[in-house]
């Protein structure tokens, strides 16, 4: 038993576990795509996402961005069925995803 199973109450192994993704977990490719999409976006990131593909370069751009966030998405273990909103989708992500970081931040 670990210490978080302790912490949690449970016995057994954990119900989870954290890996990387896989070479087929962000895939779909310009010439892949069919379908058109519109979303609102806030200020913030849309500035974000204009700085990403500018810092890039033009072999990446927002499509491009935007596909691989779609592809990251379909990868996370949310039981979608259960959201209630937007408050609830953000909080399912946000415990859903580990981000690696610099060291020291």
């Amino acid at each position: 038993m670990s210490y978080q199973g302790m912490l949690d109450g449970r016995d057994g192994p954990p119900r989870s576990v954290y890996v990387r993704l896989g070479e087929d977990a962000i895939t779909t490719r310009r010439k892949e795509a069919r379908r058109e999409a519109t979303v609102a976006l806030s200020k913030a990131q849309r500035r974000w996402l204009r700085e990403v593909s500018e810092l890039s370069g033009a072999g990446v751009d927002e499509g491009a961005v935007l596909r691989a966030l779609v592809d990251l998405g379909m990868q996370l273990d949310i039981d979608w069925t259960a959201l209630a909103g937007g408050k609830a989708l953000r909080r399912a992500v946000r415990e859903s995803v580990m981000v690696r970081r610099p060291a020291g931040d």
